[in-house]
């Protein structure tokens, strides 16, 4: 029987650090979705509202702050959800680097994959999660200034 050689185990902290991306990974996907979900009923309901009959004298009101509310509801939503996708982002980027400062590039661990991708694989990985709730961001604040004729 010919020696064998065995591929190196993966150490703890490959493990531990590749298990913490994958989390806040999903993380970021998980609001990307959220997000999406709840931007659909924001428009549908800012697109009933403005595109409904004209309420009558006792519902103007209701009817014209609802048309306010939402927008501003739904531009919060996104921010926050921005500012939650950065810091996953972020997070996961720290960890990549305890990673790498750890290793010394030394690690017998290059029959694994990447902790995260190398940048290309990163920085496309994370298109989506940034820009959707930027497109909604803008989406919304422009329609605040159009309907406040701001704009």
């Amino acid at each position: 029987m010919a020696d064998e050689q065995q591929e190196p185990l993966p150490s703890e902290l490959y493990r531990i650090s590749r298990a913490q991306i994958e989390h806040h990974d999903n993380g970021v996907n998980q609001r990307v979705i959220w997000l999406s979900i709840g931007q659909s009923f924001f428009f549908n309901v800012y697109a009933m509202l403005v595109t409904a009959k004209a309420p009558t004298p006792e519902l103007f009101k209701k009817q014209e702050m609802l048309a306010v509310i939402f927008p501003i509801a739904a531009l919060i939503v996104s921010i926050f959800t921005f500012i939650d996708v950065l810091a996953g982002i972020f997070y996961m980027r720290k960890l990549r680097m305890n990673y790498k400062g750890h290793t010394d590039g030394s690690s017998s661990e290059f029959h694994y994959p990447m902790l995260n991708g190398n940048k290309w694989d990163r920085t496309f990985q994370r298109i989506s999660p940034v820009m959707i709730p930027l497109v909604f961001i803008i989406t919304w604040i422009y329609l605040l200034l159009f309907d406040h004729k701001l704009l």
